[in-house]
């Protein structure tokens, strides 16, 4: 009876599908990296501290020496995340608009997937999206293609960006990345 009991509370109550990268010390943030664009030559430049809670991420943009991006980049897992519809984010930024990108391949040059959020007044913001607002781009320019959830499933990493083309300082602060 009581095997029944549990077989029709599996079939009642869904399952929790969230998916939640929850910024840190000894959370999610423990391996995110940061990379600028002095790999290519440029001058920009930042750094990331982890809160007890929290990732924060800030720098200055420089386009000198066709630079111009500063990026967070998350572990490589390689995750399909076709199943999931919608993105919540809350953070608080100041000085430029930053980007949450989907990566299928580690070359820069490769296409990837963003979506622009902008810069909050270093006010706390909670931000739900669905992810078909995100758009394809290749070099941050934006291509002209539906985004569907199979553009979702074979992810290698996700990253945080800020290039706007737009010089000077930035600051970024993120409590927690949900996809559900």
């Amino acid at each position: 009876m009581i095997n029944l009991i549990l077989i029709i509370n599996l079939l009642i109550i869904p399952p929790d599908y969230n998916y939640t990268i929850d910024f840190g010390q000894n959370k999610n943030g423990e391996d995110w990296v940061v990379v600028v664009d002095g790999v290519m030559g440029g001058l920009s430049t930042s750094s990331s501290l982890l809160s007890e809670n929290t990732i924060h991420f800030k720098g200055n943009i420089s386009l000198e020496n066709n630079g111009g991006f500063a990026a967070l980049r998350g572990p490589k897992n390689n995750m399909d995340y076709s199943a999931y519809s919608n993105l919540e984010i809350r953070y608080r930024s100041k000085g430029q608009a930053f980007g949450i990108r989907f990566l299928k391949w580690d070359q820069f040059f490769m296409p990837y997937l963003k979506k622009t959020f902008d810069e909050t007044s270093w006010e706390w913001k909670t931000v739900n999206i669905s992810l078909n607002e995100f758009k394809e781009y290749i070099l941050n320019n934006e291509r002209d293609k539906k985004i569907d959830a199979n553009d979702f499933d074979d992810i290698s990493r996700l990253g945080i960006i800020v290039s706007n083309k737009k010089e000077g300082d930035f600051e970024l602060e993120i409590d927690y990345i949900k996809l559900n």
